[in-house]
C-alpha cells in the first residue's frame, strides 16, 4: 500500500512539467492585421467549399491571393498563429473580432439580398402589367384632347 502511494505521488510530480513558452516571432503579424487575415481566410475557405469550380476557372489561388494582399508569407502566418494560439486570451479576442466582422458582413449581404429580391418582385409586377390586353383599358372621353387643345369630337376613333 505504501509503495502504491509513493508511486502515485511520483507519477503526479512527474506529470507536472514545465511547459515551454513559445517565443515571440520576429515577424509577428499584429493583432489587427491577424483579424483581417483570419476574416479573409474564412471567406476564402467558404468560397473554396462553395464555388470550387469557379475558382478553378478563374485561376485564382486563394492562398497566393491572401499572402499578396496582406504582404505576408505562409511561414509568418503559421508562426503568428502558433504564437497567438499559446496566448489563449489574445487568440480568443482575435477570433471574437473575426466572428464580429463576419456577422457584420452577413448582415450587409442580407440587406443587399433583400433589396435585390424587392427589385426582382417590382420587375415581375411591371412585366405583368405590360402583358395586359390594351382593349381592356378604357380611356375616358374627357381626357381625349386634340393637338389644338380642344376636346376630341364624339365620333372620334378613340370612343
Amino acid at each position: 500500500m505504501r509503495f502504491l502511494k509513493i508511486f502515485i505521488i511520483a507519477c503526479f510530480l512527474g506529470s507536472c512539467q514545465n511547459i515551454e513558452e513559445v517565443k515571440k516571432p520576429d515577424n509577428l503579424i499584429s493583432e489587427d492585421k491577424m483579424v483581417d487575415v483570419l476574416t479573409e481566410l474564412s471567406l476564402l475557405n467558404s468560397a473554396k467549399n462553395k464555388n470550387k469550380r469557379i475558382l478553378e476557372e478563374t485561376g485564382l489561388q486563394p492562398d497566393t491571393y491572401l499572402y499578396s494582399k496582406y504582404e505576408i508569407d505562409s511561414l509568418q502566418l503559421a508562426e503568428s498563429t502558433t504564437y497567438y494560439a499559446k496566448k489563449y486570451d489574445k487568440f480568443d479576442g482575435i477570433y471574437q473580432k473575426v466572428k464580429q466582422n463576419l456577422e457584420v458582413m452577413k448582415a450587409k449581404m442580407e440587406v443587399i439580398r433583400d433589396e435585390e429580391l424587392r427589385i426582382e418582385d417590382s420587375l415581375r409586377a411591371i412585366e405583368i402589367k405590360d402583358t395586359l390586353d390594351i382593349d381592356t383599358l378604357k380611356i375616358p372621353d374627357t381626357t381625349l384632347i386634340d393637338s389644338l387643345g380642344t376636346q376630341a369630337p364624339s365620333n372620334s376613333i378613340y370612343n
